[in-house]
């Protein structure tokens, strides 16, 4: 009996045991979700019934950062009333927190709104909405909002989540940003065009005035070396001959400086002639060969178009020479009814992996002359674009607008002045004196003039007929006077010195015209040439050659040179 006793206790105890482990390992289970944050309240069976303790760890952190957090937060019902709003978002709507639960979303926005607020709400009903709204507050500020808006689905009750973020500063920070870039834009812009005016104006300078007087020197120099009394002491010819040498390097170098800054072809010839002078200038310095694919009959452009093509072929070039590691390059152009393309590339390394273009971020790291680049075409409401990729070599493409191209052509330039110039017919033109033959002067330089008149009046075969002192005064007093020949200055103010050729080859064609200038590149001599010229002659060489070609075409050299 005993033992039967003994045998039912332990059965007990042990189901006791097995109990309180079970418990304790509830209880375990629920001390762990709670230190973990995973309940939010526990229920509690007292002599006064059930009760709900909230953990504060549970609710707190959440309710703390909802309301203390810069952006309004807010719970809208499926109709748009407001359940709950934080301070924030009371403040963004300018009215009291109190005074927001309750009403509806749109009574806080201007009418115009209502309907964009409404399609907002019913869109976030089934996903997640966004949009930028604006509503003036109670003090009658402007004010942006943006609102994110989401649907919440809990115990069978829809909700909408609604966060706003006040982008009033943001935007108003964005526009003073843009007017701040505008105002750089316009500030880059003018001081391009400033450079290129300051450039010319050296170049200009340069031709203009020191050329002249180094022509001029030169010219001199030759006269004296002519004198009979002179040319016996060979110490004296030595010393003139390497001054007259030193004058003419000196005008070169300084040629070359004033053709740098600003190329007259690009004035005179347009834009192939004066790219094709550079480029052969780039190869003979870089050995990088260069070809050349712009029509002879290229649109003219505007001067501001014009400079700013013939800079984006100067700094690509320059690139390619510091940059790319190819020793070939081309430079191409076409233009049509819309618009004018110029093309610049390379078969070298290449600037990195994809394209650079003016609307995007730079994939690679850019210099400041292709911001220049871009600037200048900026200015001309056009867009550049750069091209790249490894061991493939790089492209540099400029579109201008076909509003840059000239609206009014040269030749109906011409044709006007023409008409405006007082002709006398060749019948009354006035007679040459007897054997003597009549020269006319063309030159802007009142002291080149001079020197020509002077040299030519050394010689009893030739008569000094007048002085022309710009384009058009040229072409008045050839028509008018008709002499047998004209010593002409390519670059003349008024009327261009190759319009000038033109019209007396058109109107007067049985005078004689000697081309003659600082610039000999082989560019602006073809031209000279092909417009009609009989022969050209450097302003450089004058003193030595000047009085032998003007007899040489007078006696009837009929094919056109080059002295």
């Amino acid at each position: 009996m005993r033992k039967r006793r003994s045998t039912k206790v332990r059965k007990s105890t042990a189901q006791t045991i097995k109990k309180l482990r079970t418990r304790v390992s509830e209880l375990e289970e629920t001390f762990l979700a709670i230190q973990r944050g995973r309940v939010d309240a526990v229920v509690v069976n007292g002599t006064d019934g059930d009760q709900v303790f909230t953990l504060q760890g549970a609710e707190h952190p959440y309710r703390v950062l909802v309301e203390t957090m810069n952006e309004g937060a807010a719970t809208l019902d499926q109709d748009g009333t407001i359940l709950y709003g934080n301070a924030s978002f009371a403040g963004i709507l300018g009215v009291p927190v109190a005074d927001i639960i309750g009403t509806h979303l749109q009574k806080h926005f201007s009418i115009q709104e209502h309907e964009r607020l409404k399609s907002l709400i019913d869109n976030s009903l089934r996903s997640e909405s966004r949009g930028e709204i604006s509503l003036v507050s109670p003090d009658g500020q402007q004010r942006l909002v943006r609102l994110s808006l989401s649907p919440v689905h809990q115990l069978g009750i829809r909700t909408i989540c609604v966060v706003a973020t006040d982008l009033t500063e943001i935007s108003g920070a964005n526009e003073a940003l843009k007017a701040s870039e505008d105002m750089l834009r316009n500030l880059s812009g003018r001081l391009l065009r400033l450079q290129d005016d300051e450039r010319r104006r050296i170049s200009r300078d340069l031709h203009d005035v020191t050329g002249q007087k180094l022509a001029l020197l030169s010219m001199d120099l030759s006269g004296i070396l002519k004198k009979k009394e002179i040319s016996k002491d060979e110490e004296v010819n030595r010393l003139l001959l390497e001054s007259i040498g030193l004058s003419n390097d000196v005008n070169k170098e300084i040629r070359t400086l004033s053709y740098l800054l600003h190329p007259p072809l690009l004035d005179e010839l347009g834009l192939p002639s004066a790219v094709e002078w550079f480029t052969q200038g780039f190869q003979n310095r870089t050995g990088i060969h260069v070809k050349v694919d712009i029509p002879s009959n290229f649109v003219r452009l505007t001067p501001d178009a014009e400079v700013a093509l013939f800079r984006i072929v100067q700094e690509s070039l320059a690139n390619v020479h510091r940059y790319s590691g190819s020793d070939t390059a081309f430079v191409r152009a076409h233009s049509d009814h819309a618009k004018v393309c110029l093309e610049i590339g390379d078969f070298g390394k290449g600037m990195g992996k994809g394209s650079t273009k003016t609307a995007g971020t730079p994939v690679v790291p850019l210099g400041v002359g292709i911001q220049g680049m871009r600037e200048r075409v900026r200015q001309l409401s056009g867009t550049l674009e750069i091209t790249s990729r490894p061991g493939k070599g790089t492209l540099v493409t400029a579109v201008l607008p076909v509003s840059t191209q000239r609206t009014e052509s040269s030749e109906s330039y011409e044709n006007h002045k023409i008409q405006e110039a007082s002709f006398v017919p060749i019948a009354e033109a006035p007679e040459s004196n007897g054997w003597r033959k009549r020269v006319l002067i063309a030159d802007d330089h009142d002291v080149l003039r001079r020197g020509i008149r002077t040299m030519l009046e050394s010689d009893p075969d030739l008569e000094v007929c007048g002085e022309a002192v710009d384009g058009q005064d040229a072409l008045e007093k050839t028509l008018a006077q008709a002499p047998d020949l004209v010593i002409l200055d390519i670059n003349m103010p008024v009327m261009n010195g190759l319009d000038v050729l033109r019209q007396i080859v058109r109107h007067r064609p049985q005078t004689k015209v000697l081309a003659f200038s600082v610039h000999d590149s082989e560019q602006i001599v073809e031209e000279i040439l092909a417009a009609g010229a009989h022969s050209y002659l450097s302003k450089a060489t004058a003193g030595q050659h000047l009085v032998h070609e003007v007899h040489s075409l007078l006696n009837g050299r009929s094919q056109a040179g080059h002295a």
